[in-house]
């Protein structure tokens, strides 16, 4: 595992989660609740990210020293990571597999994020694993949310 450390802006909301830019790594950010949760998920994203690259063979971007916005807060977050970290196979774009699945894109993140498509994302872009697609289809699952019938058992 090659080991990295990038400098994030963490910058509170309204509504006092905090959002999660990575200066260095176009396209990645993220958010949580509470300061360390973002920190954490922080990591993850960056985690993802740079194993995609290095899965495609690119070398991730070095580090630099980015201005602090007055409203923002900088911090260094540190990680492991390998190509071996983004999931194997076969994979489609988000709009593919939610064609494929008859959802919607944004339906689509909530399943990976849930555990229900094996996913990942590299700056906007998200990729989700064929295998979990074709698993979620012979599930016979239907699109959109659960019957209250089926819900309540």
């Amino acid at each position: 595992m090659d080991k990295f450390i990038y400098g994030v802006l963490l910058t509170q909301d309204e509504e006092g989660g905090w959002d999660v830019t990575v200066p260095d790594l176009p396209g990645c950010f993220t958010y949580g609740k509470s300061r360390m949760e973002a920190l954490a998920q922080a990591g993850d994203a960056m985690r993802t990210y740079v194993a995609a690259l290095l899965e495609q063979g690119e070398r991730p971007p070095a580090p630099t020293s980015t201005p602090c916005p007055e409203d923002s807060e900088s911090v260094y977050v540190f990680f492991e990571t390998s190509a071996d970290y983004v999931l194997p196979g076969p994979r489609v774009s988000a709009a593919e597999a939610a064609r494929q699945l008859g959802v919607s894109p944004g339906r689509i993140t909530r399943m990976i994020d849930s555990g229900v498509l094996d996913g990942y994302r590299v700056g906007r872009h998200t990729y989700v694993t064929c295998e979990s697609i074709d698993r979620r289809k012979e599930e016979g699952a239907h699109a959109g949310r659960p019957s209250k019938r089926r819900a309540m058992g």
